[in-house]
């Protein structure tokens, strides 16, 4: 009776530990949902909304030519600066749940959930199943998981995709001839691959991985190279394709890898990505590999689970010498991938320490919660904001059936929160919105400024000329000097533009720091021109895109 008594106790503390996980989700949700979405969120869920709109109605047509007209009326997408596997995932959710910003928040959820189940399952059998919760929701209370699951960005759908190619390869390593563990790997591979180029990463780690588990012999087999040369192969055609017709991401690989990006700064980065996890978590990981290397190494152990360790851990190094070596993000998210691992190597953990204290029941059966206790106490709240209120500006301006013609001279996050709002609550997706960024003025990597149009006068013309019906702008000071040219356009005659609509953006905290402002022209009601070309900017190789009014 005692012993059940104390086993229920300790579940009860299992489940108590997976609601405070759910518990900090929950206020995550509250936070992240409903806000607008900039910078690279944007980009992904309009371009996830494009393939939505080609399989609708565009199958059958040039989906270069659909893509690049979409562009013009949404100025966002960005198919080619990242491959194209989560905007097909995404597409076939908003087939069934609607292509809403609402949506790819809940994909974003439900891939977060589908991945703690994989940690789940993956260490049920060797683990038990215990300690398999306690790992799955370890890895769901990390705080880039707390922001990660309430993202729309595609470093979850990648870490999917590389957990499957761990796991698969962990299974090949045991068993050097399970063709079917190598199609597995392959298929994960390539998938990861072609949902973001981080994924590349899985190059060092089948080098890496077969040493650390001990299994020199697997250089050998057809299994090793017939899946490597496969996921190389299928996983680069889509990038050279890219660079090929010009849409591609460019990145200088040659100045990353030269001296110029120095060992201090390569060290520095890497620090930043390394905070996607709780310290103590990172140095338990490594730890965890170092001891099961040297029991595999000295004393050939071969536990049950002990392969898919050695291999989770061996991603996690394999990431770090590839972002290393390719210095490519400051974002902690770049890791995103390497949180079920870590996860992986946690669980073992919690058996060693089970299992070290097996002449004392109680404690040996308590401790797998106490560690996941202490590791989720480190990893606590993540800090969480979002901006509010573009949302209302979005709706200020009605949705007509043939579309509004949009210019939007916000600052850059206020750009793409509008366009990604009008695309969300609009669904007909006709409006055409001009980016101010890209029609009056260029600006590069570095935020600097080169004006395409120089007088406040020439503005009010191209407006007129169009004709715009819409304008949109933050109040000042302008971070640009474009929005003053644009405000000066639009406040010279009130005749030509009528202010309709002054809405403030806050944070979560009620904090005002912007204020939009939305001005119309009466007599872009019922005119629109036959065509829109829009210059895509430096960054995209001075690429002009059209798009042909119906």
């Amino acid at each position: 009776m005692r012993r059940q008594l104390i086993g229920l106790l300790i579940d009860g503390a299992m489940w108590l530990l997976l609601a405070a996980v759910l518990v900090l989700h929950w206020r995550a949700a509250s936070i992240m949902l409903g806000g607008g979405l900039v910078a690279d969120e944007a980009k992904h869920y309009t371009s996830g909304v494009m393939v939505c709109e080609y399989l609708r109605h565009g199958l059958g047509t040039n989906p270069l030519r659909f893509a690049e007209s979409f562009e013009v009326q949404y100025p966002l997408v960005a198919i080619g600066q990242w491959p194209p596997m989560y905007y097909v995932v995404q597409a076939a959710f908003y087939l069934v749940a609607g292509p809403t910003i609402r949506s790819a928040q809940v994909l974003s959820a439900l891939l977060a959930a589908g991945l703690a189940a994989g940690v789940f399952l993956s260490l049920r059998r060797a683990a038990g199943w215990r300690i398999a919760v306690i790992a799955a929701a370890l890895f769901l209370a990390m705080p880039t998981m707390q922001l990660a699951a309430w993202e729309v960005m595609s470093d979850l759908l990648t870490g999917c995709f590389v957990f499957g190619a761990v796991v698969a390869f962990a299974k090949l390593l045991d068993e050097p001839e399970n063709w079917r563990a190598a199609m597995r790997f392959a298929a994960c591979g390539v998938a990861a691959i072609l949902t973001k180029g981080s994924a590349w990463a899985l190059g060092p780690f089948v080098l890496i991985a077969p040493v650390l588990a001990g299994r020199w012999g697997y250089f050998r087999s057809k299994w090793f190279w017939g899946p490597g040369i496969a996921v190389a192969v299928l996983g680069a055609t889509f990038y050279l394709y890219s660079q090929r017709a010009g849409i591609g991401y460019h990145a200088n690989i040659g100045n990353l890898l030269s001296t110029a990006v120095g060992f201090g700064r390569r060290a520095e980065m890497l620090g930043v990505d390394l905070t996607c996890a709780p310290v103590a978590l990172r140095v338990l990981g490594l730890g965890v590999l170092a001891g099961v290397v040297y029991r595999r190494w000295r004393w050939r152990d071969d536990w049950p689970g002990m392969t898919l360790t050695l291999v989770a851990g061996a991603w996690f190094v394999a990431q770090i010498v590839f972002l290393f070596v390719l210095p490519l993000t400051w974002e902690p998210r770049v890791f995103v991938p390497s949180l079920a691992p870590l996860a992986v190597l946690a669980a073992q953990a919690m058996v060693w320490t089970r299992d070290a204290l097996a002449t004392r029941p109680v404690l040996s059966a308590a401790s797998p919660v106490m560690l996941g206790a202490l590791l989720l106490a480190e990893a606590g709240a993540a800090p969480l904001d979002r901006l509010a209120g573009y949302a209302r500006a979005a709706d200020a301006m009605p949705y007509p059936a043939d579309g509004a013609l949009i210019l939007v001279a916000t600052d850059q996050p206020g750009e793409s929160a509008l366009i990604t709002e009008r695309l969300s609550r609009g669904g007909a997706h006709r409006d055409v919105i001009l980016r101010a960024t890209h029609v009056l003025a260029d600006i590069d990597n570095q935020h600097r400024e080169t004006l395409r149009i120089g007088s406040a006068e020439a503005v009010r013309s191209y407006l007129l000329g169009m004709p715009v019906r819409f304008v949109v702008l933050s109040s000042p000071p302008f971070r640009y000097s474009y929005q003053g040219l644009v405000e000066a356009a639009v406040t010279g005659d009130p005749k030509d533009f009528q202010m309709v609509a002054t809405l403030p953006v806050t944070k979560r905290s009620g904090e005002v720091v912007d204020e939009v402002r939305i001005y119309e022209n009466p007599a872009g009601r019922e005119h629109h021109p036959e065509v829109v070309r829009t210059p895509l900017g430096s960054y995209a190789g001075g690429r002009v895109v059209e798009y042909r009014w119906q």
